[in-house]
C-alpha cells in the first residue's frame, strides 16, 4: 500500500495491492489513515528543517507549531516498532 497527500495529510493518490482488499474495511481504513498523518508529518518535518536551514530559530520553529524529528520517530515507532531491522522489500541483490 502507497499513499500521497499533501502537507496537511489529505490523500492524492492511493496504490493498494489487490490482496489488500481482503482486509476488513475498518483495519484498511486505519491504515490508510496512518499512512496520510505519516505522510502529512514527515512533509511538515522536511519544512521545518527547511526552514531551520534558512537561519529560522528554533524559538521561531516552535511558536510555527511545526512538528520536530522527535515527533516523526515517535509515529515512526508507534506504527513501525521500535524494529532496527531493515524492512522486508521486493528489491533483491545482483
Amino acid at each position: 500500500m502507497a499513499v500521497v497527500t499533501t502537507e496537511r495529510g489529505l490523500p492524492t493518490a492511493l496504490k493498494l495491492d489487490r490482496s489488500e482488499l481482503a482486509r476488513p474495511p475498518q483495519e484498511l481504513a486505519d491504515e490508510i489513515l496512518s499512512l496520510c498523518k505519516l505522510s502529512a508529518l514527515r512533509a511538515q518535518v522536511a519544512f521545518r528543517r527547511d526552514l531551520a536551514g534558512k537561519g529560522y530559530t528554533a524559538s521561531t520553529l516552535r511558536q510555527m507549531g511545526l512538528p520536530t524529528e522527535e515527533d516523526l520517530t515517535r509515529l515512526e515507532e508507534e506504527l513501525f516498532g521500535h524494529d532496527d531491522d531493515p524492512p522486508a522489500t521486493w528489491m533483491r541483490s545482483v
